[in-house]
């Protein structure tokens, strides 16, 4: 009656005790540092400046490439003879530059949807960490400027290509109602070359070969 209810530790407890310390002492000092590090850097991925850096590299390479494909498909035009003062010449122009605003647009709200994609990655990290679970591996801003180049690229060839085709077919019209021209009638006006274009040799009449 009266006596001490305390319970003293045993031998064990105090080397578990002892153990739980360390084990903490060793997550404070090398774990929390890594994970404060990867929180911060999912905090920067969501960063206004970081989607301002992604917008502009991508506007960037379509301007770059684009810039190259118009050179080419200019220099094309010229050595096939096609007056830069032309309305064809302009309209090749005019295509071109409203397919560079039409793909760079969508390109940067591709890139601006992998960037969003990127922070969710890395704050899923943040979670998978927290509970000792692996992190999974997220796109880099190198990543996702590599894709931007990539498609850049392949947006500015498919538009030199299709401006090319286009100028192509018209100066085989041309060419071939030209050539179709020199065997007519000379008492035939210049006006009659519409004729030949739309397909109607004969409207000429009866002086035309069969």
């Amino acid at each position: 009656m009266g006596g001490s209810t305390d319970v003293k530790e045993t031998e064990y407890e105090k080397e578990l005790a002892k153990v739980y310390a360390e084990e903490w002492g060793y997550y404070q000092e090398n774990i929390v540092p890594f994970e404060n590090q990867v929180i911060e850097d999912a905090k920067q991925a969501n960063d206004e400046s970081v989607y301002d850096d992604i917008s502009e590299n991508t506007n960037l390479g379509y301007k770059k490439s684009f810039s190259e494909a118009s050179e080419g498909g200019l220099s094309n035009m010229k050595a096939s003879g096609i007056n830069p003062n032309s309305g064809k010449f302009k309209d090749a122009v005019s295509d071109m530059s409203d397919t560079e605003a039409s793909v760079t647009s969508d390109a940067k709200s591709r890139s601006q949807v992998a960037g969003q994609e990127r922070f969710i990655g890395k704050m899923s990290n943040v979670m998978a960490m927290g509970q000792g679970q692996s992190q999974e591996a997220t796109a880099t801003l190198s990543d996702i400027a590599t894709s931007s180049q990539r498609k850049a690229f392949n947006d500015a060839s498919n538009s030199r290509q299709q401006t090319d085709s286009v100028l192509g077919a018209a100066g085989a019209i041309a060419g071939a109602a030209g050539s179709y021209y020199k065997n007519l009638p000379d008492t035939k006006s210049l006006a009659d070359m519409d004729n030949v274009i739309a397909g109607n040799p004969n409207a000429y009449g009866d002086g035309l070969a069969t």
